[in-house]
């Protein structure tokens, strides 16, 4: 690398070191104070460079993530994120808005993001317009949007056993990558006794949208079957709500070639 990509993956791994989001801002402590009070509760911790912090204020009790950025830090760890500085990049199912803002703020990306209800695109709106940084999020169904050959990078990250047609969800993905697209995608997967084995998961967490944890080959084959060619595991590990029973979070990386 150059010196001056040297200083870049440097100052990312500084960054993603505490696994939350550290926003340098020149608004007043009352203002960001009132700025929380608003927004609360929070799911995911925000650090602000005038000492307020997210986590001094209400905690959603629904999935918290106090160490939202860990996935970005995982990757980072195994392919150096400021290459992807200035990129277009897709943050499907982007959640409260953490990696978005981190990548359009920090590595000056041009960021687009989708959920799936209004309320999660006007709040993260208005948290990414507090933070300075310029993200555009919208309401759209991750099963079937597409925008052919827009984006350089997608952050598929804990989304794609959510996706009842995960078919048509990678054919779209891999479609919306321009060549040489990588996309950092992070799941549930099973690991069984034939290599393509998937467990059906809706049990899991309670929740009735869960739908189902793939192994990495099954991954690997939608992928390549619609054009995303390259691609690897870059990480697996367990949690504690998936000991014994054959899940691991599971974070990949795939290439469309250019």
């Amino acid at each position: 690398m150059t010196d001056l990509a040297d200083t870049l993956a440097d100052e990312m791994t500084a960054r993603l070191k505490d696994d939350v989001l550290f926003i340098e801002t020149d608004r007043s402590v009352e203002e960001t104070e009132a700025f929380c009070t608003r927004h609360a509760p929070w799911r995911s911790v925000y650090r602000f460079s005038n000492g307020v912090t997210t986590e001094s204020f209400p905690r959603s009790e629904h999935v918290p993530n106090p160490r939202c950025l860990a996935k970005l830090r995982r990757f980072h760890a195994r392919i150096d994120l400021s290459r992807f500085a200035g990129k277009r990049v897709l943050d499907l199912g982007f959640n409260e808005g953490y990696q978005s803002i981190f990548m359009a703020k920090y590595l000056g990306c041009q960021v687009d993001g989708i959920e799936a209800y209004q309320v999660a695109v006007d709040r993260t709106s208005a948290i990414a317009e507090f933070c300075g940084a310029p993200c555009k999020f919208w309401v759209a169904d991750a099963n079937s949007f597409v925008a052919p050959e827009t984006y350089d990078v997608i952050l598929h990250c804990g989304l794609l056993y959510h996706l009842h047609d995960v078919w048509s969800a990678v054919k779209n993905s891999c479609r919306s990558l321009k060549p040489g697209g990588e996309v950092l995608l992070e799941t549930t997967s099973y690991e069984g006794a034939d290599k393509f084995d998937c467990k059906f998961m809706n049990w899991h967490a309670k929740g009735n949208h869960n739908y189902w944890a793939l192994s990495p080959e099954t991954i690997r084959y939608l992928f390549a079957e619609f054009g995303c060619t390259e691609g690897r595991e870059v990480d697996s590990f367990e949690v504690g709500a998936l000991a014994g029973t054959g899940m691991k979070r599971t974070m990949m990386w795939f290439r469309k070639p250019a």
